[in-house]
């Protein structure tokens, strides 16, 4: 069996997406003739930790741990960073002289961003790895996109095939535009971005917009997306709420706080009192000050139980027992590129959608599946239409959705099965 070292930053118990992907495809890479093995930090700055996600790591991984030197740790006690985590995209305020200087400092001096401080000791341990357990290919994955120069280090000392896989855009991610980034910091940085599609063997990205962003500049390029792991779902049931539960799940930044939504929804318990006294609104995660201002102002806050992070398990277990599941994609540029993780979890649930952004990759996609079509930003009759229909089928206890077989080329297993492809052609 061929290995892979794969060099991650993100590991459990860390929690999110950028987890999950390259945990998922550690978990069946096996089944394709690929033993992986891991590098990644032994004390990285996380946003939210779920140790279940322990369970999930293959029996057997070899998982490589270094030190690494984190300036955005003192740094986020400097902006007050507890306070206010969950403040707009870039997790920030910028109130006082000395947070909007911190935040200067952030965007200008952490390049290509404030993981940097892992490559000397990545790029060490990464070549007595490769020389002990005579590794066949490389993978790093960002962001950070910090990472992928530990890449380039190793493809030009080491001349193994190498696989750069783009989670997020890099100098076009939607919450550069919140940073006050110099001209040159830009160009800086862009350079970076030029130099690791260039010199990787194949970058792999999670959209068909991500590709088309960087197909020009890269070797070779392969859409990969998220998925759901179907043995998350497989001895879980869908079930029906005692109200009429709509959740969010994940971070719900400042770009997605959608006035018209909320107004919809306050209407609709003006209009219905039913469906006031049936309401529940289930947010899992981090949610911006702004968002809560608006739920404030249009009475929506006594309908509303804020979870915070919750164990992915139980995470997927709140899905199956919503009755709307609402997507937004956040309002800023280029965010018809945008697939959040979330997306193929809340399709495998098999329950109605609530999706709001542009038309896109993400649009699409709810739609080739059989989901609720996405809404526009400012499409007041259409949040109205799919929320009453989804509050009368929950009434009813009725199926008001029917997800096709699209569903199955997003599950984890599949998608690993295509990784594996890539990484033969690269290496045969």
């Amino acid at each position: 069996m061929k290995k892979v070292l794969i060099i991650t930053y993100y590991w459990p118990p860390a929690s999110g997406s950028g987890v999950q992907r390259f945990l998922k495809f550690s978990k069946y890479l096996r089944d394709f003739g690929w033993e992986p093995v891991i590098l990644t930090v032994k004390n990285g700055t996380y946003v939210a930790y779920d140790e279940s996600l322990l369970n999930d790591i293959p029996k057997g991984l070899k998982v490589f741990k270094t030190k690494t030197f984190e300036p955005f740790a003192f740094y986020s006690i400097l902006a007050n960073n507890k306070a206010s985590k969950s403040k707009g995209s870039t997790g920030l305020q910028n109130d006082t002289f000395l947070q909007k200087l911190l935040i200067y400092i952030r965007a200008n001096f952490f390049i290509p961003d404030a993981r940097k401080g892992w490559y000397n000791f990545a790029c060490k341990k990464a070549v007595e790895i490769i020389e002990m357990e005579a590794i066949d290919a490389i993978i790093t994955t960002g962001p950070p996109h910090s990472t992928h120069l530990i890449g380039h280090y190793l493809k030009d000392k080491i001349r193994l095939p190498w696989i750069a896989d783009m989670r997020d855009p890099w100098t076009t991610v939607f919450y550069n535009e919140f940073f006050p980034r110099t001209k040159s910091t830009q160009k800086k940085d862009k350079n970076l971005e030029d130099l690791v599609l260039k010199s990787a063997d194949l970058v792999t990205v999670v959209s068909k917009g991500m590709n088309d962003e960087f197909k020009d500049r890269a070797n070779k390029i392969c859409t990969i997306y998220n998925g759901f792991d179907e043995g998350d779902f497989k001895t879980k049931e869908s079930s029906r709420s005692s109200k009429f539960t709509i959740t969010y799940t994940g971070n719900f930044f400042q770009s997605q706080n959608i006035e018209l939504l909320w107004k919809c929804i306050d209407d609709l318990t003006k209009e219905d009192s039913s469906f006031k006294e049936n309401l529940s609104l289930n947010f899992v995660g981090n949610v911006d000050k702004q968002i809560l201002d608006s739920l404030n102002r249009y009475n929506l806050s006594t309908f509303l139980e804020i979870e915070g992070f919750l164990p992915h398990d139980i995470a997927i277990d709140r899905m199956l027992s919503s009755s709307l599941l609402l997507l937004i994609i956040p309002n800023s540029e280029r965010n018809n590129l945008i697939i959040t993780g979330k997306i193929f979890e809340y399709l495998a649930t098999s329950k109605p959608i609530l999706s709001i952004g542009p038309n896109g990759n993400a649009s699409d996609i709810i739609s080739e599946s059989g989901n609720n079509k996405m809404i526009d930003y400012d499409d007041y009759d259409e949040m109205k239409r799919q929320i009453i229909s989804a509050y009368t089928h929950w009434k009813d206890n009725t199926v008001s959705v029917s997800v096709n077989d699209r569903i199955n080329t997003f599950s984890r297993k599949t998608l690993t099965g295509l990784l594996a492809e890539q990484l033969n052609s690269i290496s045969d």
